[in-house]
């Protein structure tokens, strides 16, 4: 993993301009800042800083973009909207004759199915289907890119729209605090709440933009890590949209959940962009006045979607629930419950009732999306852990994979919801494809090992965690690391390395093991100058992904996704009838493995029903057999 000093990241102008497709909406871009892409905390520090005392707040070698530099058109936008807007703010009708208006453009715009989403990263916008990277630095070959590609294009999962979602033209609204982690942290939660949105059928509301912790005065973009305007354009069950569009179209409209009356966010305030103090004590504490707070907390309760808004089969779920708990004593409750599912699992298609015992993890209770919690004009979780003093409901902090917290009573929409994340929420191409280049490199260059000798077209890899990470049984000698990998690595072969650990004389051992070892800073002509390098770490955890044997991190989020990675890519493979057909088949992963800590080395060769810790490790149920009809 590279180690590149603050200084060098790169402050040139207009790299991730507009991609030439005319969007009406470029403040939007900015919103996607703090809320799931407060995210950026973590990724511009390089993958060895931490944030606080959560669980990898530093999983990435310094992935965040900076795209909101001046000079930026969405910056510029930004700045001249809520200049207008401050304006407008000293006269209450002409706000509100402002709002109006806006409305019905926004409104206009939505029926003609305008881009809600502009992206600053120079990819255009297409299906989000394969990958060229003949417009992205190469490789040029198709077939050398490809090994990248685990995602898959679906035209008919992209109609799908929820069964909640109003058919007359009422629009309801899910917003959400931010988590304050890593950006593996904030991924795992993002993808939870844009989850929630689409199988709410709900606008998803971003939090404005916001200082960032470690990150000085840069605005980032998720869109810049991830193809959501492209992912937005695509699906007709997906709307997401600015904090300042959602205070214009609500202007007046909203009523306090207390007083019943009339409320005005403060100061009839609706550009919030960039104010950081006036959202967390003004703004934040003003939505949770107006909002529906669900007490969903991931680790008391199970987030559970009824298939239609009859209220019977909420009546139906609670009941086979209860059902459930008073089986054999309550054993599918209890703490050794997951045992009885490890390597037996539930047809993705089996019946409600079987496909929620195996689901069940200590949660006693559901959280159902029942007839109250529907008809409510917003939804909001303020998603902070309880020691931050919030009794007024809106969860717990939702540190949890999507698919070990929300529960489908339709096993078809359990399904697509994981084929969305799996097809959409991937990195974008600019940094798929600099990781290919890296992989065709180590896979088809005699310079790097491959292409010859007992090394020819394989590597296999290591994401070895370091820095201040509080786990500290985890934090173990290289010499340990190479004890507990040589049984699966022989000599000779060529491995990458993927980490925060900045003294290169650390891996002294792995060298004297006879591997020829590699880090993503002996390829960075390979990567070359146009990547910014907040795009390392995620370009790391995709080389590393492709490693033949891979040893990674126990209750480190930045392992779990790459494991994640390699279990999609296991599906893919399934077909061409290898010796791990099989085990793939089955969910697990033979050739995935933990350096530390020591018993879980081989949890990954067996399936694992979710369970808690959810964060600690990724689970099968989110990539086997995904496809199924």
């Amino acid at each position: 993993m590279a180690v590149v000093p603050s200084s060098t990241m790169s402050t040139r102008r207009g790299r991730f301009g507009p991609s030439g497709r005319r969007y009406k909406d470029f403040h939007v871009v900015g919103a996607f800042l703090l809320g799931c892409c407060f995210a950026t905390t973590a990724i511009s520090i390089f993958h060895f800083s931490t944030l606080g005392d959560l669980h990898d707040g530093s999983v990435v070698s310094s992935p965040a973009a900076l795209v909101h530099h001046p000079g930026n058109v969405a910056m510029q936008d930004e700045a001249a909207s809520a200049k207008h807007h401050e304006e407008n703010n000293n006269n209450d009708v002409s706000v509100q004759q402002q709002a109006q208006q806006q409305v019905q453009v926004q409104v206009q715009q939505h029926v003609e199915g305008e881009q809600k989403l502009a992206g600053l990263h120079h990819n255009a916008v297409h299906p989000v289907a394969g990958l060229d990277c003949s417009a992205h630095g190469g490789p040029m070959e198709i077939h050398e890119s490809e090994e990248l590609v685990y995602w898959r294009d679906i035209p008919k999962d992209n109609s799908y729209t929820s069964p909640f979602q109003k058919t007359n033209g009422e629009r309801q609204y899910l917003s959400f605090e931010p988590d304050a982690g890593g950006f593996n942290n904030i991924r795992m939660s993002m993808e939870t709440v844009v989850t929630m949105a689409v199988a709410m059928g709900r606008v998803l509301v971003l939090p404005p933009s916001q200082n960032m912790y470690l990150l000085g005065q840069a605005k980032f973009n998720f869109a810049d890590f991830f193809p959501l305007q492209e992912t937005a354009q695509e699906h007709a069950g997906l709307e997401i949209i600015s904090m300042e569009q959602y205070l214009t179209e609500t202007l007046g409209k909203t009523l306090d959940t207390k007083t019943h009356e009339v409320s005005f966010p403060p100061g009839k305030k609706t550009a919030w962009d960039g104010d950081t103090m006036g959202i967390r004590k003004e703004l934040s504490p003003w939505i949770r006045s107006i909002a529906l707070m669900p007490g969903w907390d991931p680790n008391r309760c199970i987030a559970v979607f009824p298939k239609s808004t009859d209220p019977q089969d909420a009546i139906d779920l609670q009941f086979m629930f209860d059902e459930i708990l008073a089986e054999d004593n309550g054993v599918y409750a209890s703490r050794d419950a997951p045992e009885l599912f490890v390597n037996k699992p539930t047809a993705v298609d089996a019946p409600t009732k079987d496909r929620l015992r195996e689901f069940i993890s200590q949660q006693h209770e559901l959280c159902i999306y029942d007839a109250t919690l529907q008809e409510a004009p917003l939804i909001h979780f303020h998603g902070k852990p309880k020691k931050a003093g919030l009794d007024d409901g809106g969860g717990s902090r939702l540190l949890v994979h999507f698919y070990a917290f929300l529960f489908f009573q339709d096993w078809k929409e359990d399904l697509w919801t994981k084929r969305f994340v799996r097809d959409h929420v991937r990195y974008i191409d600019d940094i798929q494809c600099a990781a290919a280049r890296v992989v065709d490199k180590l896979r088809n260059d005699h310079k790097y090992g491959g292409g010859s000798g007992p090394s020819a077209n394989t590597y296999d890899s290591f994401h070895i965690r370091r820095g201040d990470f509080q786990y500290k049984n985890t934090r173990v000698d290289a010499s340990v690391i190479v004890e507990r990998s040589r049984d699966v690595i022989g000599s000779g072969g060529v491995v990458y390395v993927g980490t925060d650990e900045r003294d290169k004389s650390f891996f002294q051992p792995l060298k004297d093991a006879g591997w020829t070892i590699y880090f993503l800073d002996d390829f960075l002509d390979v990567i070359g100058p146009d990547i910014d390098p907040h795009y390392y770490g995620m370009i790391d955890q995709l080389i590393v992904s492709r490693g033949d044997k891979f040893f990674g991190c126990w209750f480190s989020t930045f392992t779990g996704y790459i494991m994640r990675l390699r279990g999609y890519h296991s599906q893919a493979e399934i077909s061409n009838g290898g010796p791990n057909a099989e085990a793939f088949r089955e969910g697990k992963l033979p050739n995935s493995y933990y350096y530390a800590t020591e018993d879980n080395k081989l949890k990954m060769h067996d399936y694992w029903p979710v369970k808690q810790s959810f964060y600690a490790r990724e689970f099968p149920v989110s990539w086997r057999q995904l496809d199924v009809e």
